[in-house]
């Protein structure tokens, strides 16, 4: 939200959300899907949620957890490469390094957290 409203802090010189088109797309659509994914956390942890139709509550844990997963996939050989020492930072353009240091981690930590949710939810619940 803050970099759709015009911030600037994070983003490699010479970018703006708001002046590229797949990251404006992207930015409104990621910013009602974080709304639904926090509400969607708190379903697994507070009483209430347990009124939620196991079933339906999986298949969207499960959904979830493939997106942030595919999301963040094409920076893995990135992170590969950079951890075996193959490349280094200086070897990524700047938007790459802003993918790859910046975002991505948090879809794959997502996307990990949310799996591992939907292992430990739907096995209580059956």
């Amino acid at each position: 939200m803050y970099w759709l409203l015009g911030g600037r802090t994070g983003l490699p010189d010479g970018l703006s959300v708001t002046g590229n088109t797949p990251l404006l797309v992207i930015d409104v659509l990621a910013i009602p899907g974080c709304a639904v994914a926090a509400v969607l956390a708190l379903a697994i942890v507070r009483p209430w949620g347990g009124r939620l139709p196991a079933r339906l509550l999986g298949h969207v844990l499960r959904g979830i957890t493939a997106v942030l997963l595919v999301h963040s996939l094409p920076s893995v050989p990135d992170w590969l490469a950079l951890a075996t020492g193959a490349r280094t930072t200086a070897d990524l353009d700047a938007m790459d390094r802003f993918a790859t240091l910046l975002y991505e981690p948090f879809f794959m930590t997502g996307g990990l957290l949310f799996g591992l949710a939907a292992l430990g939810t739907l096995g209580r619940r059956r």
